[in-house]
């Protein structure tokens, strides 16, 4: 299906990476090999640090290294075919998507590492004692609860800076197209560093009025391009304002930190 055809409240980057890969055929194989890298680089760069975040945050953190286990998850998980088509049927965020599966995945990791602890005991059948599947599932457990909201927090503030980081780096970018970078470099001041118009003013030449107008202009920019960068992330438009706000809510949450 081209990928034209999808509505507009669906026509996202990552939509379009799957329509592609879905219908190549033989003579298209490059085409849909390409789409699939596309896609796993991109899903690399924006959830690598959340994902890092995430484990390190919490008590997943026992299961192993957090690069390590997220390197495993993109390798075993994310890179399968079936990753984004089943994200697309599940109507969930795809941070929430990329969060869970993570969670699975670490959970499979201490199931795996109970089974190799507990194979020396099993009998010549071949199926484990019976008290071992019950302490198996017990350490299981005992790895999951206890840090949960401290490691959502920290996947949510991880999330946050980096698609607040995508944004700024486009709408830059746009921004130097235009020549317009000493608007940029105004609102910076202005807004990044608490500079005063009565300071910037003279030093860009510009009034107080002008500057205020340039930081209106950037400000603007940069609220619509966090909007392409979420439209991307495949959030439709009628849950749009509410995950802006999300994303404000989750960089407030620890006081704009990095």
């Amino acid at each position: 299906m081209p990928v034209d055809q999808f509505p507009s409240t669906h026509a996202t980057w990552i939509d379009a990476q799957l329509t592609i890969i879905d219908g190549a055929d033989g003579s298209q194989a490059s085409r849909a090999l390409s789409a699939r890298e596309a896609l796993r680089q991109h899903l690399w760069e924006r959830y690598h640090a959340p994902l890092r975040a995430y484990v390190h945050g919490g008590s997943l953190r026992r299961a192993g290294e957090p690069d390590d286990l997220v390197a495993g998850y993109f390798a075993d998980r994310v890179t399968t075919p079936d990753f984004l088509p089943a994200w697309r049927r599940s109507n969930m965020p795809l941070r929430r998507w990329m969060m869970n599966g993570m969670g699975f995945y670490a959970r499979g990791v201490v199931r795996d590492r109970m089974r190799d602890r507990l194979r020396p005991f099993t009998d010549l059948t071949g199926s484990a004692a019976p008290s071992s599947d019950s302490s198996s599932t017990g350490a299981e457990e005992a790895l999951l609860p206890a840090d949960e909201r401290t490691s959502e927090a920290a996947f949510e503030h991880a999330w946050a800076i980096a698609v607040l980081d995508a944004a700024h780096t486009q709408a830059h970018a746009e921004l130097s197209k235009e020549d317009r970078l000493d608007e940029y470099d105004v609102f910076r001041r202005r807004v990044i560093e608490g500079e005063g118009y009565d300071t910037i003013g003279p030093s860009v030449g510009m009034s107080a009025q002008q500057c205020a107008g340039a930081t209106r202009l950037v400000s603007q920019r940069m609220a619509a391009a966090l909007r392409e960068v979420l439209r991307a992330e495949g959030v439709r438009e009628s849950e749009m304002d509410r995950t802006v706000q999300e994303v404000q809510r989750a960089v407030e949450a620890t006081g704009g930190s990095r």
